[in-house]
């Protein structure tokens, strides 16, 4: 761990003035920036910590049904939630309010690491997907906290670059206790970079179950005659593209509905359209209501994606025309909308592959070949689908709960 650690001591300094200038630039108060030196100055707690670390939004909202578990059969525990995000954070508080302990998760210096432990001794650690923290996994081992990966992921590139480095991590991926990951390939990953043979098990990813939590599809929408091509978790510049495309298809009886994967760069989308000669409507200013007279409609807050899938006519998935391995598709698969998105989904891999093989999703980069898609998935009928994305979601379904058939607790 030495070269590791020397590594990241001299890159440290950048970190940390990166944490202040987000902070700073999205209007949190600085306090919270000394949280990832381990300077908590909340409550704290009586009784044993159990310890769940989701890095950002996506996998706070997944674990929801495993934290809910993790409640019921540890009753006399009090939970700790972690993640490394404003967004992550924000939705912590407003998914669990007072009922579990909040902070940022430490940067992994073995200074931050020792203080966040001392602070907290949890009995055991569940982190989820791909968040290894070497630091922080050697001591837990050290001190003989138990420490699980779960609903983990490993893509082919997240594997290349742990791979190149794995002779400065001291065996970290040998340190866990136990892993639980989303796909076939994603074992063999872990198991490749030294994960233990006899403690690993592969099962479906949470957020099947995170989409389970309600099921009820809204039949109301202000406007039957039109349309609405949502554009979920879009990031630069793939909202230019999009809005190319929906500008082809030459059809006033369509509306884009423009949701960005990170709301603080709205004003700047904004302001990019007003220059391209649109007046799109935002969200918050019209009630957190679609603007059926406008043409465009700019979403500007989080938590309101499920309730657009369930107006929406078909759906394009973000963070996918440029390599950013994609977003979640599963919002969309609830509500049987044919999907579109670019051609990096590796975040998503296998489930991306299920639905093209499906005829659910249909992958294009240009804005010629996106514009195609759309006008024939506006044709299609939702019966279509439904049979298809029902009994695909039915059958995978209870990870979250299976989990603890695997874990040794």
């Amino acid at each position: 761990m030495r070269i590791y650690n020397l590594i990241f001591k001299t890159i440290f300094p950048l970190i940390f003035l990166r944490s202040i200038y987000k902070s700073l630039r999205f209007g949190e108060n600085l306090s919270r920036v000394l949280e990832k030196l381990s300077f908590y100055r909340g409550e704290k707690s009586s009784k044993a910590i159990i310890h769940v670390h989701a890095v950002s939004i996506g996998e706070v909202l997944a674990s929801r049904k495993f934290i809910k578990e993790i409640q019921r059969r540890f009753p006399v525990h009090q939970i700790l939630i972690t993640c490394t995000t404003q967004t992550g954070s924000a939705t912590i508080k407003r998914l669990y309010g007072n009922t579990v302990f909040h902070q940022y998760m430490p940067f992994d210096l073995k200074i931050c690491i020792n203080r966040f432990l001392k602070i907290w001794k949890p009995e055991m650690t569940f982190i989820l997907e791909t968040e290894i923290w070497p630091n922080f996994i050697n001591i837990l081992k050290m001190q003989h906290r138990k420490v699980f990966l779960v609903n983990g992921r490993m893509s082919e590139k997240s594997f290349k670059r742990y791979k190149s480095i794995l002779p400065i991590l001291d065996g970290v991926f040998s340190k866990l206790d136990f892993t639980i990951c989303q796909g076939i390939q994603d074992q063999k990953r872990f198991i490749n970079l030294g994960v233990h043979k006899d403690r690993i098990q592969q099962d479906y990813s949470f957020k099947f179950d995170s989409i389970s939590l309600s099921n009820e599809k809204k039949e109301y929408k202000d406007n039957k005659e039109k349309k609405l091509i949502i554009c979920a978790s879009t990031h630069e510049p793939e909202e230019k593209i999009l809005v190319e495309a929906f500008e082809m298809l030459g059809d006033d009886n369509i509306i884009l509905v423009l949701a960005p994967r990170h709301p603080e760069r709205v004003s700047k989308i904004f302001k990019a359209l007003k220059n391209s000669g649109f007046s799109p409507s935002l969200f918050s200013k019209n009630g957190f209501k679609i603007d059926y007279s406008n043409k465009i409609n700019l979403i500007d807050e989080i938590g309101h994606l499920e309730d657009l899938f369930s107006l929406g006519n078909i759906a394009f998935i973000g963070g996918s025309l440029i390599p950013r391995g994609g977003q979640n598709f599963l919002e969309a698969v609830k509500f049987s909308l044919p999907i579109s998105s670019g051609k990096s989904f590796y975040n998503f891999q296998e489930i991306a592959e299920d639905l093209i093989s499906m005829e659910i999703l249909e992958v294009a980069h240009s804005p010629q070949e996106i514009r195609d898609i759309w006008k024939r998935q506006l044709s299609f009928t939702s019966e279509k689908i439904i049979e298809k994305t029902e009994s695909y979601l039915k059958e995978r379904q209870g990870a979250s709960l299976r989990a603890f058939k695997y874990l040794p607790l």
